[in-house]
């Protein structure tokens, strides 16, 4: 890697296709001006041959600089930097400094599988790379030097430029340097539970309404349900027996398809960097660098945590407009066990001090979590009763006690727990909570609301942003009594106990 490297030589047949691709619009408009002929029958063998070599030249053109531009591509590692090469007529070259690289991560689509291919993104707070087609082993050798030689620039740095902890000498000359330590791996029981609790039902449904869109077959779902009325008489139970078994046909889909997504969930760490590896059909490889995580969320929802479930995720800084996780969202562990998380965690994050706030919403703020969207269900019920249908009531009720039900419950699970330079901060909204770890050296951005309503009651509103990808990462908690603004005010203020209070300057 550190000479000159080519890309995979699959990566020329995408240019083909790429051209192919741009070719569809005009290919359709082609075929429509020539329909007359098409249908017509009468189509010579030279007719023929002119049509196919336009369209042959066309691909030409227009993959044919992405050809070159392939061609030309190179990428090494030189004096700490990975450099990345390409261009016809203007060369253009970009370097990153690998100290500063937050994540190398490589997926494995099912084409690219068939050839040893991977695509490659290398993420940094800035600008990253990413190349679209190189050969498995290559992109291996790359994260593994690449790993070595943050590792190595991060031992020649002074203690603390990179963190707060760096960890113990001892631990430190024990370290593998040849290969990763799994620190979990999901078996069988957990991927199940994990697709089931995991909104199956809505990842099908997400899936079906975009490939209907895509081709243009919404009928397909009234041909469904004019089926079920065709061969049942009783329009009610018609309906009833359609949508029932189109959602228990859609959550056993769901299933399915994320436990081919997550299938061979495992989390493996080597020196400061954590990688996650899953996938079935695509295989995706996902890293991060522990000394670039901007804060830790430990999410569950009231379904999983009766079976004692969690998820871990964490953030970090990109500004990229290449990545696809654009909120900076890396997701470690999303299904564990509440004891075996808090281990992982102190593990990797021996600095972070993991709690579960105390709850601090006062009694006087519960309803302000639901008192607006009942409101809203209460005029849309009215109405659709006065002019609709006879028993909207029945859906308005129905309705109106689970918001009131899910306001409670947000009510009672949100909180904050401060230590030093840390803050525990629980979110929650529809039977979900989010728990934030925070380091007051990560936080960027206080945000305190507080409106005459808030004001009268003695409420506030204050939200927490750290660094995320291109959008931030936001932790707002509600409705909370104004001496617990004050505190968490003071704490994203003046940080540190040394600090200078500068509320107290004239």
């Amino acid at each position: 890697m550190y000479s000159p490297q080519k890309l995979h030589p699959i990566a020329y047949l995408g240019s083909v296709v790429n051209g192919i691709k741009n070719l569809w619009i005009p290919l359709i408009i082609v075929l429509f001006n020539s329909r007359e002929t098409l249908l017509s029958g009468n189509i010579s063998l030279k007719y023929i041959l002119i049509i196919g070599g336009i369209f042959i030249l066309a691909i030409v053109l227009f993959g044919g600089m992405d050809f070159l531009n392939k061609y030309r591509t190179r990428f090494w590692i030189e004096d700490g930097k990975f450099i990345y090469k390409d261009g016809v007529i203007t060369n253009h070259e970009k370097e990153l400094d690998i100290g500063r690289i937050q994540s190398i991560d490589f997926s494995e689509p099912i084409f690219h599988r068939i050839f040893g291919a991977v695509k490659l993104e290398v993420i940094t707070p800035g600008e990253g790379i990413k190349i679209d087609t190189m050969k498995k082993s290559q992109a291996e050798s790359l994260q593994g030097i690449l790993y070595d030689e943050k590792a190595y620039l991060e031992e020649t740095v002074e203690i603390g430029a990179y963190s707060e902890w760096p960890r113990i000498e001892e631990e430190s000359d024990q370290r593998e340097t040849a290969g990763f330590d799994t620190l979990y791996r999901m078996n069988g029981r957990s991927l199940l539970l994990m697709s089931m609790t995991s909104g199956a039902l809505g990842t099908f449904l997400a899936l079906l309404f975009g490939f209907l869109n895509l081709i243009g077959a919404n009928f397909l779902i009234e041909r469904y349900f004019e089926y079920f009325e065709g061969a049942i008489r009783n329009l009610a139970l018609a309906m009833g027996l359609a949508i029932g078994l189109f959602i228990i046909v859609g959550y056993a889909l769901g299933i399915l398809i994320l436990t081919v997504k997550y299938y061979g969930y495992t989390l493996k760490m080597k020196h400061d960097d954590l990688v996650v590896e899953y996938g079935l059909l695509e295989k995706k490889h996902q890293s991060v660098n522990i000394n670039r995580v901007q804060n830790i969320i430990i999410k569950d929802s009231i379904i999983r945590r009766m079976i004692g479930y969690y998820s871990l995720s964490v953030t970090i800084t990109s500004d990229s407009l290449d990545s696809e996780d654009i909120d900076g969202t890396v997701e470690l562990l999303p299904f564990i066990k509440k004891a075996r998380l808090y281990e992982i965690v102190d593990h990797i994050f021996p600095n972070y001090h993991v709690e579960v706030p105390e709850r601090k919403v006062p009694f006087r703020g519960y309803r302000r979590y639901f008192q607006v969207v009942t409101l809203l269900v209460l005029i849309i019920t009215s109405l659709a009763q006065y002019f609709l249908f006879d028993y909207a009531w029945i859906a308005g009720l129905v309705l109106i006690l689970v918001f009131m039900a899910s306001g409670i419950y947000s009510a009672y699970n949100s909180g904050y727990a401060i230590r030093n330079d840390e803050i525990n901060l629980m979110t929650a909204g529809f039977f979900k909570r989010s728990h934030y770890v925070i380091k007051h050296e990560k936080l960027i951005e206080a945000e305190w609301v507080f409106n005459p309503f808030l004001h009268r009651a003695k409420l506030g509103i204050i939200t927490l942003v750290t660094a995320a990808g291109m959008l931030g990462s936001r932790a707002t908690i509600k409705f909370i009594d104004r001496s617990d603004i004050d505190k968490i005010w003071q704490w994203a203020e003046r940080g540190h106990r040394n600090a200078e209070d500068f509320t107290e300057g004239n």
